[in-house]
């Protein structure tokens, strides 16, 4: 088949624009000899073309970019770096003292007599008189009405909690350990006499002598072996507990009861008294006082005093800089070109034939 559609439907498309011209051709003139007219040319009869579809093989053009290696000269920048001694002026700021002067305003302190009116109080005794009330404790009887306490028994009935105990019967199941004799059968190792022959090495003869040769034997042992059994054993407990009983109780129950009581009294009472006594009594009078006082001023005076300024001064300094510098190289590369080249790259194709019957 072939991989372009637009040729094989284009080779379609003619191969039944034939077919449609041959219906025509065919249909117009070909028919039976008395459709022909009398008078014209005889009929002529096409024959009838058949198209069949074949495959063809067909070459198309197809351009393909491949790399080849080339080898060019490049011109490459290659950097040095050499130190160089730079000279260079720097500013150094330093600390200068300077001397300078001021206009100070310094306080002053002088005395200034002055004077004021002054008023002088003085004190001087006087004789008055008054009346005070003197307080008298006197004792008066009186009846008093008094709250006395009493106590008073009285039977009430109260509830009381008492304990008893009471025997409880409880059982329970015991683990008992009973001994039980049994005879066992255990492997004990003895020592048993044989006699044996031993050559004696300086006579060269044979001597039947005696040995012991450990030898394991079956024994019965008896053997006591603990059983546990379970056996129900009963027990009386004393179980506590409590029972409510009513019991009569005497009670002191507290009253008050009125009396009417006579009591002796101190009752105070106060009566006016006459008594002289001294008073003193302020006197003012007025007299002129000289006083001094402190009177501040503020006076200019010029002072010196050292300042320190801050100050620069050149100073020439020697420093190494690296400096860079670059030089041309000329380097053999190989590089890889892109070329085009034109391929021709054959595909199947179906095409319409015609065939003669």
């Amino acid at each position: 088949m072939s991989s372009y559609p637009g040729r094989n439907s284009l080779s379609i498309r003619g191969g039944l624009l034939a077919l449609a011209a041959a219906a025509l051709i065919s249909g117009s003139w070909a028919g039976p000899a008395s459709a022909c007219p009398p008078c014209g040319p005889p009929c002529v009869v096409v024959p009838f073309i058949r198209f069949e579809q074949q495959e063809v093989t067909r070459y198309r053009t197809e351009y393909r970019t491949e790399y080849r290696e080339v080898q060019r000269t490049v011109c490459r920048q290659v950097p040095e770096v050499r130190e160089e001694e730079v000279r260079e002026t720097v500013m150094v700021p330093f600390w200068r003292e300077e001397v300078r002067e001021r206009t100070a305003m310094v306080p002053k302190v002088r005395m200034e007599t002055r004077q004021r009116r002054v008023v002088r109080t003085e004190w001087r005794e006087e004789q008055r008189q008054r009346t005070v009330m003197v307080p008298e404790v006197q004792e008066v009887e009186r009846q008093v009405r008094v709250r006395v306490p009493a106590v008073r028994t009285e039977q009430r009935e109260q509830e009381v909690v008492v304990p008893e105990v009471r025997l409880e019967e409880r059982q329970a199941v015991v683990n008992v350990v009973r001994p039980v004799a049994e005879v066992r059968v255990q492997r004990v190792l003895t020592a048993m006499h044989v006699v044996t022959s031993l050559c004696d090495p300086c006579l060269g003869r044979y001597v039947l002598g005696c040995q012991k040769v450990p030898i394991v034997r079956e024994v019965a042992v008896p053997v006591v072996r603990p059983v546990v059994e379970q056996q129900v054993r009963k027990w009386n407990v004393e179980v506590p507990s409590y029972r409510v009983e009513k019991r009569l109780v005497s009670v002191q129950v507290p009253s008050w009861r009125e009396e009417v009581r006579t009591e002796r009294m101190p009752v105070t009472v106060c009566r006016p008294r006459t008594e002289a006594y001294t008073v003193r009594v302020p006197v003012e009078r007025e007299e002129i006082e000289t006083y001094q006082v402190p009177v501040r001023e503020v006076g200019l005076e010029k002072e010196t005093y050292r300042v320190r300024v801050p100050d620069y001064r050149p100073e020439v300094r020697v420093r190494k800089v690296p400096v860079t510098t670059y030089r041309t190289v000329n380097e053999v590369v190989t590089e890889k070109v892109p070329v085009r080249t034109c391929v021709k790259v054959p595909y199947r194709a179906v095409v319409w034939v015609p065939v003669c019957p």
